[in-house]
């Protein structure tokens, strides 16, 4: 009997802190829609960001960055800094292959962090926010 209770409250704090984990792995404080759904028009090696939520184009065209870029305002995807709504990492390779977004110039402010093949849809701290990508090595 005293076994049973020691598992069922090692369980019951095992549920309580998986969600904060969770919630701390979200650098910065964003609140993310995790998804992994490809949007099918990112090119394979490229962080493509969506003016609109849910990949939409918002006749914005797609922002791709291939590199770091400190400052988007200074990239020829100056049109999306500050005016970013969805992400998607088609990033290649095993290093280097997830990235990391910024909301200020220079890596600095909130940010999230996107493994391959996966993307953020909707964030509404996020929204708007972004000025910086740099490329990570492993997982984030």
């Amino acid at each position: 009997m005293r076994i049973t209770k020691r598992a069922l409250l090692g369980l019951a704090l095992a549920a309580t802190l998986i969600p904060i984990a969770a919630t701390t792995a979200q650098a910065g404080g964003t609140k993310p829609t995790w998804s992994r759904e490809n949007p099918g028009n990112c090119p394979e090696g490229f962080l493509c960001v969506y003016k609109g939520i849910n990949y939409d184009l918002a006749d914005a065209g797609i922002a791709k960055f291939q590199y770091d870029n400190p400052i988007w305002s200074d990239t020829d995807n100056r049109y999306i800094a500050h005016e970013d709504s969805s992400w998607f990492n088609n990033g290649t390779g095993s290093s280097y292959s997830s990235v990391e977004v910024f909301a200020d110039n220079g890596y600095g402010g909130n940010s999230f962090c996107l493994d391959k093949g996966w993307g953020n849809k909707w964030d509404e701290v996020a929204n708007d926010q972004g000025e910086a990508n740099r490329w990570v090595n492993g997982p984030c």
